[in-house]
């Protein structure tokens, strides 16, 4: 009480008119500081030290692999560069099937060309039928029905894994599992915004990841994801088939239970997803996939939204008393700035490391101070223009 009487009495004597508000505004902070606090050392501290060896020993071998992804219109790029990654990948036994549903005859005459010189590549092709595009769901159902092993890898055409043995990583996963969660990246270019998108999409697998190795998995990412053929055929098949996007994560939910999740934490198993533009390609891309978010576990979205709220509102706070506050008292709100900045940059940076993300702690600075109204603008992007397009 006595810290309490000289803190009120300093606030007199300097002429601060909203002493209440001054007091109010720090128990807020400190409030947030505390909840921050649980999300990161609790939540997401459990990331750095994770490791995958739930029931993996030498003498188990571990399965055949069926990669699948799919070539749609204009992917020129992922059949001369990205194509060649998966089919030179460092691996006993596996097989890509590559879907070609582009109804473009130079991209099949290349692929063609492609699976003449491999053997362990397997293509199929769905035909364009007249006024209907055939949907990403169709595409990976086929190519789930075309693949020769139990074990499936599913990756897409605008990404690449990072190394050779990126396969081998992710198949050890299925040791333990029946789904496996690995990383996606975005592709590190220069520039500012290129750093933003990194760091976006750091923070969001981040969240979903320290869930999954609770054994509270709930989504994973199309671009670097694996499951089994029972376990698809056994759910029959893809779910909110209405709908172009939750071939990943809505799906996944689907699938998951507690003890059948795998993940995958490796730099050699990420998978860089190579960006289509700057910052307005990437809001109305994840404006686009953020639909499936309505559809997650109400417990799933009631985390996140407090884990911004209470970031904003820290911030928020903070702020404030630094400015009403006497100079005196400034080391209040400054310190705890300092210390949840401490806390947070040495979490992520561990996390970074296991993900395998290089010179993005000072653009996650920022990143984490204006997250929440960036979060905030595209969920009312979502409401007030909603994407029809994600419909079918």
């Amino acid at each position: 009480m006595e810290l309490f009487d000289l803190f009120y009495q300093a606030l007199t004597a300097n002429g601060v008119l909203f002493r209440h508000i001054a007091l109010s505004l720090l128990g807020l902070m400190l409030f947030c500081f505390f909840v921050q606090l649980w999300y990161y050392l609790k939540l997401y501290g459990g990331l750095p030290r994770f490791r995958n060896n739930r029931g993996i020993r030498i003498e188990i071998p571990t399965p055949p692999i069926s990669v699948i992804v799919v070539v749609r219109e204009n992917n020129y790029f992922f059949v001369e560069n990205g194509l060649p990654k998966l089919l030179e990948q460092d691996y006993h036994s596996f097989e890509v099937v590559v879907v070609d549903c582009s109804y473009d005859d130079e991209i099949a005459e290349m692929l063609a060309e492609i699976n003449a010189r491999y053997e362990h590549m397997h293509l199929t092709q769905i035909k364009a039928t007249q006024h209907y595009d055939h949907s990403i769901k169709l595409a990976i159902t086929v190519g789930i029905k075309a693949a020769r092993y139990e074990h499936l890898l599913l990756t897409r055409a605008d990404a690449y894994p990072v190394s050779n043995k990126w396969i081998s990583l992710m198949a050890k996963g299925f040791i333990s599992g029946d789904v496996v969660l690995g990383y996606c990246g975005i592709e590190p270019q220069k520039g500012f915004a290129n750093r933003w998108m990194r760091c976006c999409r750091m923070a969001t697998s981040v969240r979903w990841l320290s869930a999954a190795i609770r054994g509270h998995a709930y989504r994973g990412i199309g671009y670097n994801l694996g499951y089994t053929q029972s376990l698809y055929f056994a759910h029959k098949g893809f779910n909110y088939l209405n709908m172009n996007i939750g071939d990943d994560d809505l799906f996944v939910r689907e699938i998951v239970s507690r003890n059948n999740v795998s993940v995958v934490m490796n730099p050699h198993a990420t998978v860089r997803q190579i960006p289509c533009g700057g910052l307005s390609w990437w809001n109305r891309t994840r404006k686009y996939f953020s639909h499936a978010f309505r559809y997650y576990p109400s417990g799933v979205r009631w985390t996140t939204g407090l884990e911004l709220w209470s970031r904003f509102l820290f911030w928020g706070s903070a702020i404030a008393a630094m400015v009403i506050l006497p100079v005196l008292w400034l080391a209040v709100p400054v310190f705890f700035v300092l210390l949840r900045e401490l806390i947070v940059t040495n979490v992520m940076r561990r996390i970074a490391l296991r993900l395998g993300e290089r010179k993005l702690m000072w653009a996650y600075v920022l990143y984490d101070l204006y997250a929440p109204l960036a979060e905030a603008f595209l969920g009312l992007s979502r409401c007030l223009r909603p994407n029809r397009s994600i419909w079918r």
